[in-house]
């Protein structure tokens, strides 16, 4: 699988409105994008980039160069636009994309999907159609000459914000090839591990209480299970999605 030309692209700003510069917050001294890309270079050292917004970067540029990791600065608002002249850039084939917003994504979670991409005649791989893993642990994978088609097609600012929905929302039209993989047990709705709000950042502190930023899915599922306090600290958001803004979704 490392010869194959893939690249994993993490989206990163600062200026969330629900909470801003919450990829820069820490955890035991450590910041919330400090360790996503501490746990990605154990499998994936030499394919991740950072595909930074050109507003208010510094900090994500600094830390990127502390953990010498490649990145790139393109539009704030036009997401789109900055995943797809980052890959061309780059000369990347097949991109996974990550948000910086799930930092505690399990490898091999990553590493199933790059091998249903690889083995299957497709366009794009995820397990968000529909989701069934701990929200936070959300993947993407698509070829460049699907992004390019979306580049070209997709015209609405929400669509260029977000990526990939105008494929989602032309999935039934089969304009392009897509798969999606699963987990063996559906916990899409009963905990939650992405980091969107005040909450979010507690759940996670909880979860890396002992300090140890490489546990799996496996791991954090078990303490969730092991302590349902855990949980109801950002249970209100369980379920919370941004595309429920676009019922075409």
């Amino acid at each position: 699988m490392n010869k194959k030309n893939y690249s994993i692209i993490i989206q990163a700003r600062l200026d969330s409105k629900r909470f801003p510069k919450k990829i820069l917050k820490k955890v035991h001294g450590k910041e919330i994008l400090t360790i996503m890309l501490e746990r990605l270079k154990k499998k994936f050292k030499d394919k991740i980039i950072v595909a930074i917004s050109n507003k208010d970067h510094k900090k994500i540029v600094d830390i990127c160069n502390k953990q010498k990791i490649k990145f790139f600065l393109g539009s704030s608002n036009n997401v789109l636009e900055r995943y797809y002249k980052c890959a061309i850039k780059n000369k990347v084939q097949t991109i996974v994309r990550i948000p910086s917003d799930c930092p505690l994504i399990d490898l091999d979670i990553i590493t199933k999907g790059l091998k249903k991409f690889f083995s299957c005649n497709i366009d794009y791989v995820s397990n968000l159609l529909p989701r069934s893993y701990i929200d936070g642990n959300d993947i993407e994978i698509f070829s460049i000459k699907c992004l390019k088609k979306i580049y070209s097609e997709a015209i609405s600012s929400f669509d260029q914000e977000h990526v990939t929905t105008y494929l989602q929302r032309n999935k039934k039209k089969k304009i392009f090839k897509i798969k999606n993989f699963k987990a063996a047990k559906d916990l899409s709705l009963k905990y939650r591990l992405t980091l969107d709000y005040k909450e979010d950042l507690a759940v996670i502190q909880k979860i890396l209480v002992n300090k140890n930023i490489f546990l799996n899915y496996k791991s954090i599922e078990s303490m969730f299970r092991k302590n349902p306090n855990i949980s109801k600290i950002n249970k209100k958001f369980i379920g919370k999605m941004w595309y429920q803004k676009q019922n075409s979704l």
